[in-house]
């Protein structure tokens, strides 16, 4: 977005309304500095909207990858029993709390 009343071409963060005008928060495409003027609506009607935004024509499948990996790449937070859920078996109770409840009291002390 740009305009003669912005000092360079910003990407919109956010707009909040303030009675009749616009704030406008904004970073600044080559300098990366915050801008936040109060536009009223004769301002804001001066205001160029670019079309530099990013296609969504991508390959599904390796959007649905990357995705897939950010989840397993955090699923060990959230999952405690994260190595069995991928692991295709099925452990036994007392397995379980082998594994997750006494192996690790023996190997930190």
């Amino acid at each position: 977005m740009g305009g003669p009343t912005l000092p360079e071409r910003i990407e919109v963060l956010a707009v909040i309304p303030m009675g009749t005008s616009l704030k406008i928060i904004g970073r600044g495409l080559k300098t990366g500095l915050t801008h936040d003027p109060v536009l009223s609506a004769n301002q804001v009607e001066q205001l160029t909207i670019s079309a530099d935004s990013h296609s969504c024509d991508g390959d599904a499948r390796l959007f649905r990858l990357g995705v897939e990996a950010h989840r397993l790449g955090l699923a060990y937070e959230y999952d405690p029993f994260f190595s069995l859920s991928i692991a295709r078996v099925d452990p036994l109770p007392h397995q379980l709390e082998a594994v997750y409840s006494y192996l690790p009291t023996v190997i930190h002390a």
